[in-house]
C-alpha cells in the first residue's frame, strides 16, 4: 500500500487559479442579485468593485505573492493603466493572437456571465496600446512579476498553506 503524504503547500498553475476566481465570482452574483446588487458592466456600481476586488485580492494576490497583505504589487483587478513596465500583472496568452501581448484587467460577460476577459494589449515595452475582449475558454494565464527591472515568468505556483 502506498503512503499518504500531508503536505503544507498547495501546487496550481496561474491559469487555475484564475478559473477558480472567476468561478467565485459566478458562484455569488445570484446572492448579490438577492441584494439587489448590480453586477453587470454599465449596470455595476462601487458595490461589486469592492467585492470583485476583494476577492481578487485574496484569491489571486495573496496565492501569488504567499502572503496576506493590504496593498500588493499586482495591477489591480479591473483598473486601467497606461504603463505595465514597472508593476507586476498577470500575461494574458491567446491561441488565437499569439503574436500580440495582453495583460489581464478583469472579467466580462459577453455571451453568458463572465465568459470574456477584458485585456490590455501592450507593445514591446508594455505600454498599453488599446483594450479589447476575448473569450475566456481559449486563453493561459501567467503571472509577471519584476524583480529589479527584470521580468520573470512564472506558470505554477506552490502556495503555503
Amino acid at each position: 500500500m502506498g503512503k499518504l503524504i500531508m503536505s503544507n503547500n498547495w501546487k496550481i498553475s496561474v491559469s487555475e487559479l484564475l478559473d477558480i476566481f472567476r468561478e467565485v465570482l459566478l458562484a455569488v452574483i445570484p446572492w448579490l442579485e438577492k441584494a439587489k446588487i448590480k453586477w453587470k458592466e454599465g449596470e455595476a456600481y462601487d458595490d461589486w468593485d469592492n467585492i470583485a476586488e476583494a476577492l481578487y485580492k485574496n484569491i489571486v494576490c495573496s496565492s501569488l505573492t504567499g502572503e496576506v497583505a493590504f496593498k500588493y504589487t499586482i495591477a489591480k483587478y479591473n483598473f486601467n493603466y497606461d504603463d505595465y513596465a514597472s508593476i507586476d500583472f498577470i500575461e494574458v496568452r491567446s491561441k488565437d493572437n499569439s503574436e500580440k501581448k495582453f495583460a489581464f484587467v478583469s472579467f466580462q460577460s459577453s455571451f453568458s456571465p463572465l465568459d470574456s476577459v477584458k485585456v490590455a494589449e501592450l507593445n514591446k515595452t508594455d505600454k498599453v496600446v488599446g483594450y479589447t475582449s476575448l473569450k475566456f475558454d481559449s486563453l493561459g494565464f501567467f503571472f509577471v512579476k519584476n524583480i529589479n527591472g527584470k521580468k520573470e515568468f512564472i506558470d505554477n505556483i506552490d502556495v503555503e498553506l
